[in-house]
């Protein structure tokens, strides 16, 4: 049947046919021998708009490829289409990729027919899910990008597939790799075009043969011959399916930095030699070879054994130890070590010299081997050492220096002063940390609170790989030192150590000077205005109070009578606070004079009875026989008389039954009585007790405190030399305490 009758078969059952492939989820098209359109479905037609439908004009199969691939891809498409039907191939022939500005990318797929029709299959690359795309199309997308060249070829040498970089290796002008044309078919022409030149005196048809055979053996790694100077290398590998890969790579790169390589190392001052994984030399320079006494060929002809045990009579001393009995293992157990861990060592000739021998890893596991002659180097590090040992010791910080092992190389004398201790002395090559817990164990840190001694040891090593400055070291006698650690060069430790103990005296006490200063100044800014408060105040209080006694004796409602009252005590108050307002102002200096501690705090519960809560749980306990203290008596009832109050005012906060002890005791070590008032109230939170003593600072709600009775407890405790603390209570609340020197004449009942 002739190509037009096969066209019209087709067309007379093509209407139930093309309805058929219309439901298909990817393009579909069929071609009769002659190249014309049978069955186009709506999908294939999306990226080949010339295709045409099934109620449209179809294209030919070579209009198509032409419009989507270019004239010259399209030619190469249907050689290997002819090439396939001609030696009666059928299934897939041709993989080809394209790219639509509208459609985005596609994978075509044709296939050649045992009748010679040639099936096409048109896949989305973009618009399928990835479980949904063609394992196929995305092994070949893959390889046709990777920096190789590689070739499929079935099991009768027919070439399927090539990527890029196969066809810019071996098919620059595209017009040789047809898919479907045997091997030695692509070979041939390859030849005739000259792209694969034939070494002289063989005939074209010998190298043919090889080439097959060399294809049918799976062989490695052989040069590919071309005729554009590339270095090229080609493998061969079975497929399970009978089938080849061809790779070819381009070595161009790699054989002239090879021989860019060997032509430095020549030049270069320094011994450099490369050894193969099992120690023997594949390239040796003449620096490398000298002190051996031989040329380089010589060496490199040297076994590994018979190199090292050459050398071996010559040597001194192999990693600075001149005690070896034997220096010739000595040297090999030192060569085979450093090929494991690339530990440079030096070794020393009886001529004097000092050689430094470092490796490196190459591919393959072999090595580079680098020997330096470090002679004037050595010398010049013995006469700088004395220099910089006295200049070491000679710093006012002190220094420690590990290895990067961490032990212990070098310290100077102010370290050995920071940290003398006859428990815990730090000796040369002690580790770090050994050395750090044993000082831990004898007790000459300060471990923060809340830290173990194991914690606090991780943490400082941490710091110290961390390369940390300005570590704060705060010691049991109460020294202060700022560490800091530097790595160095040969991957060791340098720390140094600056004792702050009296730098940070001194700031602390410029600090609390400022505080002293800025309180003074805060206090006598609020005084000029208190005073003034003060002084306008007074009058209209006056009048409020003499009006409300006036009305106590004259009102008989007991409703306006209580209102009076309530009046009278508001004003009672507010002159209180006029008193106490112009009590700071005026700063009234205390009269000192031997007086009862115990009196004080009885004579200040009396003052604040009636403002306790009668629910209010009052325990008091005081120290018989307490010595007198020197003060103002007036003045230190006023200071128990507010912190009761302010105690009492914060026990209401937790709406239970509130709990107050008072104490007192005697410090007989440092002379001075000390009273403690604690409550069970909600306390004062830690980061706020250094601010209650602060003029206006009130932890109280708006309305409900002025700020000013801890201030005031605060000035008149310190103006009686005493001092005045916040904490926590065992009762739960808060818990002051009241520190105050005795009379200078001592204990009671002394004469």
């Amino acid at each position: 049947m002739d190509d037009l009758a096969i066209e019209a078969g087709a067309h007379a059952g093509q209407a139930p046919f093309a309805e058929a492939c219309e439901h298909l989820d990817h393009g579909f098209a069929l071609f009769c021998p002659a190249g014309n359109a049978v069955v186009v479905n709506r999908l294939f037609a999306v990226p080949f708009p010339g295709a045409g439908t099934r109620t449209s004009p179809l294209a030919t199969l070579g209009d198509m490829l032409k419009a989507a691939l270019g004239q010259r891809r399209t030619n190469t498409v249907l050689k290997g289409l002819e090439a396939a039907r001609q030696t009666g191939a059928v299934g897939l022939v041709s993989e080809i990729k394209t790219q639509d500005r509208l459609a985005g990318p596609h994978l075509l797929k044709l296939y050649v027919q045992h009748d010679g029709h040639i099936s096409a299959l048109l896949t989305s690359l973009t618009a399928a899910s990835p479980s949904k795309r063609s394992a196929r199309a995305l092994f070949a997308d893959a390889i046709d990008n990777v920096n190789f060249g590689v070739a499929l070829i079935d099991e009768a040498h027919r070439l399927v597939f090539a990527n890029k970089k196969f066809r810019a290796n071996c098919d620059p002008n595209n017009e040789l790799l047809i898919p479907g044309h045997t091997m030695r078919q692509v070979h041939a022409d390859a030849i005739r075009t000259g792209l694969f030149p034939v070494p002289k005196g063989w005939p074209p048809e010998a190298l043919l043969d090889l080439l097959d055979t060399m294809i049918a053996t799976n062989a490695r790694d052989f040069p590919v011959p071309n005729n554009h100077g590339a270095a090229l290398v080609g493998n061969v590998y079975s497929t399970e399916l009978g089938g080849r890969i061809l790779t070819i790579q381009d070595l161009t790169q790699d054989r002239q930095a090879e021989k860019l390589m060997v032509s430095a190392m020549e030049r270069l001052p320094v011994g450099v030699a490369i050894e193969d994984d099992q120690g023997r030399f594949t390239h040796c320079n003449a620096a490398f070879a000298a002190p051996y006494g031989l040329d380089p060929d010589a060496l490199i002809a040297m076994p590994p054994e018979t190199r090292m045990a050459f050398l071996a009579p010559q040597l001194v001393s192999v990693d600075n130890d001149t005690t070896h009995g034997d220096l010739g293992g000595a040297f090999r157990d030192a060569i085979l070590r450093q090929r494991e861990d690339l530990r440079p060592f030096e070794v020393r000739f009886k001529t004097g010299q000092y050689f430094l021998v470092e490796r490196a890893k190459t591919e393959n596991d072999g090595r580079v081997v680098v020997v330096t002659d470090v002679t004037a180097l050595k010398d010049a590090e013995t006469r700088n050492l004395a220099a910089v040992t006295d200049a070491v010791q000679s710093l006012d910080i002190g220094v420690v220096l590990f290895d990067k092992e961490m032990k212990i190389l070098l310290s100077n004398e102010k370290f050995d002063e920071i940290f003398a201790s006859d428990d815990a002395h730090v000796r040369l090559g002690d580790h770090a940390i050994s050395a750090f817990l044993r000082q831990l164990d004898a007790g000459i840190y300060r471990i923060p609170d809340g830290v173990t001694k194991e914690e606090y040891a991780a943490q400082i090593e941490k710091l110290v790989e961390n390369n940390s400055s300005n570590i704060p070291l705060e010691f049991t006698d109460g020294r202060f030192v700022l560490a800091s650690c530097h790595k160095t060069r040969l991957d060791g430790y340098l720390l140094s150590y600056i004792d702050m103990t009296e730098q940070r005296a001194i700031e602390d006490e410029l600090a609390r000077q400022r505080e002293i200063t800025h309180q003074k100044e805060r206090l006598s800014a609020l005084g000029e205005l208190l005073a003034g408060v003060a002084h306008e105040l007074r009058n209209p209080l006056s009048i409020v109070v003499g009006y409300t006694h006036m009305l106590d004796g004259q009102i008989e409602d007991p409703v306006l009578k209580r209102r009076v009252d309530r009046i009278a005590e508001a004003a009672d108050r507010s002159a209180r606070i006029v008193e106490m307002f112009l009590d700071m102002a005026q700063e009234r200096p205390c009269e000192k004079e031997p007086c009862d501690l115990n009196d004080i705090v009885a004579s200040a519960l009396d003052v604040a009875e009636s403002g306790l809560d009668p629910k209010t749980e009052v325990q008091v306990v005081l120290a018989p026989d307490l010595p007198p203290i020197a003060g103002d008596a007036d003045q230190l009832i006023q200071v128990m008389y507010n912190i009761v109050i302010n105690a009492q005012h914060a026990m209401q906060e937790t709406g239970r039954p509130g709990i107050l002890s008072l104490s007192t005791h005697e410090d007989q070590a440092k002379d001075r009585a000390i009273v403690t008032i604690s409550d069970n109230g909600p306390g004062i939170p830690p980061e706020l007790r250094r601010r209650v003593f602060e003029p206006l600072f009130s932890t109280k709600d708006v309305g409900e405190g002025t700020g000013m009775g801890l201030a005031l407890c605060h000035r008149i405790v310190t103006s009686h030399e005493g001092i005045i603390t916040i904490g926590q209570s065992a009762l739960g609340g808060a818990q002051i305490e009241v520190i105050l020197p005795l009379a200078p004449q001592g204990r009671a009942g002394d004469t």
